[in-house]
């Protein structure tokens, strides 16, 4: 995954072929696409608006870096955790993060697509003890996210949820992290990528096209 760096930060469950926007998300245009994820088994609890989010929604979208724009990206991603990321500890409660895409152009974004791959040495050799789930605020269900372990990259693997955004239009949805008791420690660079449902694997140029954000998640020693 060396070959873009990450907006977030340091930078896995948030390059791409859209149009100028910025990844922020709050209001979503209708689905499309790509049918979205399976229903998580902890749906039930999808509970109300997650702290923070009005402030969060508020905020302004970020412009693309100058690095950006000559990726070709044409979405920015943000998140509400820009200096600590992502902290879980094995068997604890989970941690949430709120990831907002926004499209900054002046055309519809189709299909836009959305999937986490963490970057790990110990890729294929071990789990990473780690369950991701996706709502989309308000007030969505909670539905199981893959999270693509993994050294390269691989925005299409695992992208789903796919929804139209409008001109001008955001969208933001929420994200948790829960490990497992038994999942190694460290922190690890994990990322969201913003992509089209439909991008041809083999067009880097397509898969340019979306976003992508990163940050930091840390998994804290066993007590």
């Amino acid at each position: 995954m060396s070959r873009h760096k990450r907006r977030f930060g340091v930078v896995p469950v948030f390059p791409v072929v859209l149009a100028a926007s910025a990844l922020l998300v709050t209001g979503c245009d209708s689905p499309s696409g790509a049918p979205d994820a399976k229903e998580s088994p902890a749906a039930a609890d999808s509970g109300g608006p997650p702290p923070g989010l009005e402030a969060f929604h508020a905020k302004d979208c970020p412009a693309l870096t100058e690095g950006e724009q000559a990726n070709g990206n044409l979405i920015s991603l943000s998140h509400d955790q820009p200096e600590k990321g992502v902290t879980v500890r094995p068997g604890g409660a989970p941690a949430t993060v709120l990831v907002k895409l926004c499209n900054t152009t002046d055309r519809p974004l189709t299909n836009i697509a959305l999937s986490t791959q963490l970057e790990w040495s110990d890729a294929g050799e071990r789990s990473p003890g780690l369950k991701v789930e996706r709502r989309e605020t308000p007030d969505g269900t909670w539905r199981a996210a893959e999270l693509v372990v993994a050294n390269d990259h691989q925005p299409l693997t695992g992208a789903d949820g796919a929804r139209d955004l409008a001109p001008g239009a955001t969208r933001v949805v929420e994200y948790r992290f829960r490990a497992a008791e038994d999942a190694p420690s460290g922190a690890r660079p994990l990322t969201i990528h913003a992509v089209r449902a439909d991008a041809d694997p083999g067009d880097i140029e397509e898969l340019r096209g979306g976003g992508t954000g990163s940050l930091p998640l840390r998994v804290l020693p066993r007590d």
